[in-house]
């Protein structure tokens, strides 16, 4: 197969955007009760950890239907495409998610708006710079996830 199939993209794209929602509000919700929460190292790192796990999701989620509907699992060049539509569709949502946390911040005079310049260059730089990282990162997750799925199947056939 020399593309990918866009059903796929198209339902990642709604799953990891559930999640990304999920954990912009479940962030903005803990940071307004407990400020002080990202003082913490061992607080930030299983936040960031537990955000990394729920991104994998999505990915799991393709890794069954794909390998349910097509009697394989997706490798090599074809593996790449849809990493690489993944990190696409996973940039949109994030650029979105920015926004409106750059807008939100704004009109709860969490930033000065000579500082939204500021605001809006790291936000980009930083999702450049994690665009190419979460590329590499899904391709990471969809091998993984492949792995799993492929065990839960024989599991399933011999259960």
């Amino acid at each position: 197969m020399s593309d990918i199939i866009p059903s796929y993209a198209d339902r990642f794209t709604k799953l990891y955007a559930i999640v990304a929602l999920g954990i912009f509000v479940l962030f903005g919700l803990a940071m307004s009760i407990l400020p002080n929460l990202l003082t913490a190292p061992i607080l930030r790192g299983a936040l960031i950890g537990g955000s990394i796990g729920a991104i994998m999701w999505p990915i799991m989620g393709f890794a069954q239907s794909f390998l349910k509907a097509e009697g394989r699992k997706a490798e090599g060049r074809e593996a790449w495409r849809y990493a690489y539509r993944f990190g696409v569709k996973a940039l949109i949502v994030n650029l979105v998610l920015g926004v409106v946390a750059i807008v939100l911040a704004l009109a709860m005079g969490g930033v000065r708006s000579d500082e939204i310049g500021i605001a809006f260059g790291v936000m980009v730089i930083g999702v450049a710079l994690g665009f190419g990282l979460q590329i590499l990162m899904f391709r990471l997750f969809i091998w993984s996830a492949f792995k799993g799925a492929e065990k839960r199947a024989a599991r399933t056939q011999k259960g």
